[in-house]
């Protein structure tokens, strides 16, 4: 019995994560577009509005979204009303968006020649400093996912997008922090056009597009996905608005099925076009 109250006492203590995220991005002929929901979960509440595509001075042309536990926060005093209010300057032990654009910027590469593999291990390194720190709190992920790292780019002489992700997780057999999984796609113009997500994938798959979610898909969203058409035909409307689809066919979804960590929220987007910096198409999350 007190080996239990010191366990939940600890739980209250250690720190909470900041979850979530559903990022769509549409590859089109003016660049790459880059939506993402805003509902993140946090100390039991839900809150809306939190802005998840990470814009980087350089490399130029490039965000970073992170999905899965994006943050280790500070638990909040005693008698907290709003959590979501807290959660704007929440003191943030471990924070993986902020690290990835430190790194990121510190290097100051360009993506297309970034190495995937070292800024997995930097994240790695990150992660494991944290642990040292807080012992107790990574020992849930053990033989699971803790974050999952997607990187976007647009070269604007080829006009091809760069998608780059890997995950870091622990293993079940070492107990060691380490990164996996990693991918790196590169769409040129002629390439066919189409949708690529992270974060809620599997529920994205199973319950929208083959599921009672799909009646949420407009007409003009399913022919983007399924007709022949090549990445050089598709404007930016047509891109932004089978994203924002995409994400609020979603979302609604989880209306009717829950989704494991929530998808909803107003949708941000952006473009990685012919301008330095990611130019905001529509930005609904805190400033």
């Amino acid at each position: 019995m007190c080996r239990l109250l010191l366990f939940l006492l600890l739980t209250v203590l250690l720190p909470s994560t900041a979850s979530g995220t559903l990022v769509v991005l549409v590859p089109s002929a003016d660049g790459l577009v880059v939506a993402a929901d805003s509902r993140t979960s946090v100390f039991g509440a839900t809150c809306d509005s939190q802005y998840k595509i990470t814009e980087l001075m350089r490399p130029r042309r490039t965000v970073v979204v992170v999905t899965g536990d994006t943050a280790f926060i500070k638990p909040p005093d005693a008698g907290l009303h709003d959590v979501c209010a807290y959660l704007q300057s929440a003191p943030r032990l471990l924070d993986i968006p902020s690290l990835i654009k430190h790194i990121l910027e510190r290097k100051s590469t360009d993506p297309f020649k970034l190495s995937l593999e070292d800024l997995g291990t930097e994240c790695v390194q990150a992660v494991q400093r944290f642990r040292e720190a807080s012992p107790l709190v990574l020992e849930p992920y053990i033989g699971k996912e803790i974050f999952s790292v997607i990187t976007a780019s647009y070269d604007q002489r080829s006009k091809a997008s760069l998608v780059m992700n890997f995950v870091v997780r622990i293993d079940s057999r070492t107990h060691r922090v380490e990164a996996d999984r990693f991918t790196r796609i590169t769409i040129p113009p002629q390439n066919r056009r189409g949708v690529w997500s992270y974060g809620e994938t599997d529920y994205l798959n199973q319950n929208v597009f083959a599921g009672i979610g799909r009646k949420y898909l407009t007409s003009s969203t399913l022919d983007f996905i399924l007709a022949d058409q090549p990445v050089a035909n598709v404007d930016l409307d047509q891109a932004v608005s089978a994203a924002a689809n995409v994400i609020e066919a979603a979302s609604l979804t989880t209306q009717l099925v829950p989704s494991p960590s929530g998808i909803g929220g107003p949708i941000d987007i952006v473009l990685l076009g012919q301008k330095r910096q990611p130019q905001q198409i529509q930005r609904k999350g805190n400033q």
